[in-house]
Order: structure tokens, then sequence, then C-alpha cells
């Protein structure tokens, strides 16, 4: 039986600058995840899911404030020497986080169409963010009260608002992050709807502030 020899052919492959050629076909189709209304819609999912987490993780706290004050054992609920803070360095302090949260509401809403002006708002949501961590430190040692001394309402006191100082330090490092990529090309100005969900995180924290500002001050 005659056998024939099947000559090689060599199989051209078009050359890929700057990568190194593995005879497997480029991979140049961007993922789909990437695209702006999709990564917005991922977004807004993982927002709702760590609020709903959050939003338990509070509750825990409120649950706490309500159960320790219906039992007062030894009357240890608000002992003597015990004063509540201030009202007034209470309301400072959530409306300043009211009015970062809106401030970066309406900063993420035009930075497309007004780019410096939205980032001015972002800068001022930032601002009036840090001045409310500074007053709430200013309240932690203001108390009224030594909270080493134990007791119902300041151990939840000092726990619920530490717990929403922390969130809001967090947010504010998010916060600084957005306003880093709102520059020309970044992913605030690409991705505004994905850029605007944080903002529901910032409501959200104003919104346990609020409801926090209400069961300690005058509950």
């Amino acid at each position: 039986m005659s056998q024939r020899a099947v000559p090689d052919h060599q199989i051209a492959e078009p050359a890929q600058h700057g990568f190194i050629s593995t005879g497997m076909p480029p991979l140049l189709a961007r993922a789909p995840e990437w695209a702006p209304e999709v990564d917005a819609r991922l977004a807004r999912v993982g927002m709702w899911m760590w609020m709903g987490a959050d939003l338990l993780f509070f509750v825990g706290w409120f649950f706490a404030y309500f159960y320790l004050r219906a039992l007062n054992n030894n009357h240890e609920w608000m002992g003597a020497g015990v004063i509540p803070p201030h009202r007034g360095i209470g309301a400072a302090i959530v409306l300043l986080a009211v009015i970062s949260s809106a401030l970066y509401w309406v900063g993420a809403s035009s930075i497309t169409k007004q780019r410096a002006t939205g980032r001015t708002l972002l800068w001022l949501a930032l601002v009036a963010g840090i001045i409310c961590f500074v007053v709430q430190i200013y309240e932690f040692k203001n108390l009224g009260f030594d909270p080493q001394l134990g007791g119902g309402y300041p151990s939840v006191f000092v726990g619920l608002k530490g717990a929403w100082l922390i969130q809001l330090v967090g947010a504010m490092l998010w916060l600084t992050s957005n306003i880093a990529q709102g520059r020309p090309g970044g992913d605030v100005t690409l991705r505004p709807a994905s850029a605007l969900i944080f903002g529901y995180f910032l409501a959200f924290l104003a919104g346990i502030g609020l409801i926090s500002y209400l069961v300690l001050y005058f509950i």
C-alpha cells in the first residue's frame, strides 16, 4: 500500500502586540458585568444586601436598649450620676450626617454634566462627614457619665454610637475613593449610576443616626 507524505502546513497566527503568542485565540471581548448598566444593577443588589444585613446589626442594639431598660436589674439601667448627653450635640451629629448624604447625592448626580461642580459637592460631603466625626468624638469625651462604671444605658449608648461611628469612618474612606475616581476617565464619571448607589449607604447611616438620636435622647 502506497503512502503519501502529507506536507506540514504552518498555521499563521496574527501577531498580538504586547502579548506572547501561545497558540490560543485572543480573549479580547469585555466581560458583560463591566457594562455600565449591568454594573449598576449588580452594585444596587449588593448594596441592598449589605444594608439589609447592617440593619439587623443595628436592630440588635435597639433591642438591647429596650430589653435592658425594661428589666432594669438592681435599678442599674441608669444609675446615680448618669446624665444623658446634651441633645444639641446629638442633633448636630445627625444634621451633619444628613447634610453629607444630601451633598453626595447632588454631587454624584451632576458630576457627568458639571464635573467641577459635582466634585466640589463631593468634597463638601466629605468635609461634613469629617466634622460629624469630630463632633461625635467630642461627645464621647463629654458624656456626663463614665461608661466604665457599667449600667445598661451607658453600655448601649457607647456601643451603639461607637458602632455607628466606625461605619461612618468607613463611609468617608469610601467617599474619598469616589472623589479620586471623579476625574476624567474615572469610574465615577464612566459609571455614574454605580457611584450614585453609594449614596444609599450614606442615607442609611443618616437614618440610623436619626433613629438612634430619638431613642437615646428622648425615650
